[in-house]
């Protein structure tokens, strides 16, 4: 529910001239009254003391400026209102004043503070008990004192009741806006947190696709000076040049390949379908990566023992991205050495393990942070694991992703 500050503060800035205005027509209806004659509420209790017009009009007058701060202050604006009409009680209850008192007891309950109200709806019963057991004192008679109660509910009970159906509404109007407000904050929140998550996707990917094919180049591109100065000093054709060089170009053309394939995915719409050539690699493509590595002087020893066709395209997908980084690393950290690899399905889980020898100082291989948080970061997404370190003088890579089995079996 609304606070009573929001309701007080919206209302004054709202009813800043309209006050003001209320005040002088229930002025100017009282002064039609007072004029016409029609200004007596009862003559039977107590009589109306003959009092001049123009005492009773500056009586309604005061009352009236009071009125004027019905909005802005309800509480304190009652409280003088209720002492004005305590003395016009006193010289015979009039019409006019009445009206006016019942104003700023609406203004009170719509205007105030909660507590406010609540005081209020207890004064009002309480006034209402009290007038009528008065009148029944005075007069001894039932229907005088049931009639006077029941004008004072009228004149009184019912601008509370009206009071606080409205106040009711306007505080259910808040809290739903305020509700609406919480909502777009969350909506705006989920946007950026989509958005953060998209980059962090797209730095994954793009860290496989070009750092593992640059490496690759700059890796041929080594080799290929090296071989060319060897072969220069020696005077001998340089025969495996041309063959380094054709891989050089092969990890350039894959790169821009798929990096063109990532470009082609960004761009298409959710109701287009995007080209198969642009469809995410496989397992099935790891051959490219294996003579890339080979070519690079690598032996590679591969063990597959499963069927990828099976295999959930996302798992198969997140399984070439680990494998594709994991020959890079050893490539690049330790280029030369044999590289096994062996990639197999065992009690529901796709298990890759990749090794190579190292020396004893493997820093250079923990220092690809980036590769190796990619990798784990992968292996998690689909409830998998990743560990990377040395083993018995090799750094092995050991990855677990889960696969679901096909109707609930076991593979």
């Amino acid at each position: 529910m609304c606070s009573d500050k929001s309701v007080v503060t919206r209302s004054r800035s709202v009813g800043k001239w309209n006050d003001p205005l209320i005040a002088f027509g229930l002025f100017a209806i009282g002064v039609l009254l007072y004029l016409v004659g029609l200004y007596q509420m009862w003559t039977d209790v107590g009589g109306v003391a003959d009092v001049p017009a123009g005492v009773r009009i500056g009586m309604l007058a005061l009352l009236c400026a009071i009125d004027s701060f019905r909005r802005v202050r309800p509480a304190t604006a009652l409280a003088a209102g209720a002492v004005i009409v305590a003395v016009d009680a006193a010289l015979g209850p009039t019409l006019p004043m009445w009206l006016v008192l019942s104003d700023l007891t609406y203004a009170a309950v719509l205007y105030g503070t909660a507590r406010l109200g609540r005081v209020v709806c207890s004064l009002t019963a309480v006034t209402v008990a009290a007038l009528t057991a008065l009148v029944y004192l005075s007069t001894q008679d039932v229907r005088a004192a049931a009639g006077a109660g029941v004008v004072t509910a009228l004149f009184f009970g019912t601008p509370v009741w009206w009071a606080l159906v409205i106040r009711r509404q306007v505080e259910l109007t808040e809290a739903e806006r305020e509700r609406s407000r919480v909502h777009e904050a969350l909506a705006a929140l989920d946007r950026e947190a989509a958005v953060a998550h998209e980059r962090a996707t797209m730095a994954r990917d793009l860290h496989d696709v070009i750092a593992s094919h640059l490496s690759a180049i700059a890796i041929h591109s080594e080799a290929a000076l090296s071989t060319s100065a060897l072969s220069a000093e020696r005077g001998e054709p340089d025969d495996g040049l041309r063959e380094m060089i054709g891989a050089i170009r092969s990890s350039s053309l894959a790169g821009l390949s798929e990096m063109r394939s990532m470009i082609e995915l960004l761009h298409a719409g959710d109701d287009e379908t995007p080209d198969p050539r642009s469809s995410p690699p496989r397992l099935t493509e790891l051959p490219v990566v294996l003579d890339a590595v080979r070519a690079a002087g690598a032996a590679v020893h591969v063990a597959i023992d499963i069927d990828t066709a099976d295999l959930p395209s996302v798992v198969d997908h997140t399984a070439y991205r680990i494998t594709q980084e994991a020959l890079t690393n050893a490539l690049k950290h330790a280029p030369g050495a044999p590289i096994s690899m062996s990639i197999s399905l065992q009690h529901n889980a796709l298990q890759i393990e990749i090794r190579n020898p190292v020396g004893r100082d493997t820093s250079s291989f923990r220092a690809g942070t980036h590769g190796l948080a990619n990798m784990r970061h992968r292996a998690e997404l689909l409830g998998g694991s990743l560990d990377a370190l040395p083993v018995d003088g090799e750094w092995t890579v050991c990855a677990q992703i889960p696969v679901p089995a096909p109707n609930g079996t076991d593979r």
